[in-house]
């Protein structure tokens, strides 16, 4: 009975996720230079092929390695690294969102297209190819 006054805690998630994935990605963008953002996007791309590789997909190895990578994030946030604390802190939103189910998918498809964006070539999507 108790349960049903605070609602669906994996909608309330998700709900934060799908807002804060776009946020700290508009954020990054609006902070750091092209060449940051790339490395960030290959950091994230990596920490996400990582944990799928070394714990698994299934909900309990996600939540293993959601748990070791805040211990990397505590860290980069120790060593004033910002652009590893933002990378860290997308991955653990997407971490959170693979948990969390397709609810959360909005903050999955926001990160996915930050590092197709910035893996692409490393510019902006504003950016044209005339330059070339």
């Amino acid at each position: 009975m108790i349960f049903g006054l605070f609602g669906d805690k994996k909608a309330r998630e998700a709900k934060q996720l799908n807002r804060d994935a776009p946020l700290i990605i508009e954020q990054a963008e609006q902070l750091y230079a092209p060449a940051r953002l790339r490395q960030m996007a290959e950091d994230i791309v990596e920490l996400i092929e990582r944990a799928h590789v070394r714990y698994g997909t299934a909900e309990i190895d996600l939540k293993r390695a959601h748990f070791d990578y805040r211990g990397l994030h505590k860290e980069a946030r120790r060593n004033n690294d910002q652009t590893g604390l933002s990378a860290l802190t997308l991955v653990i939103i997407y971490l959170r969102a693979e948990i969390t189910g397709p609810a959360a998918d909005p903050a999955r498809a926001a990160i996915d297209a930050f590092t197709a964006a910035w893996l692409h070539d490393g510019q902006t999507p504003n950016e044209g190819t005339a330059e070339r």
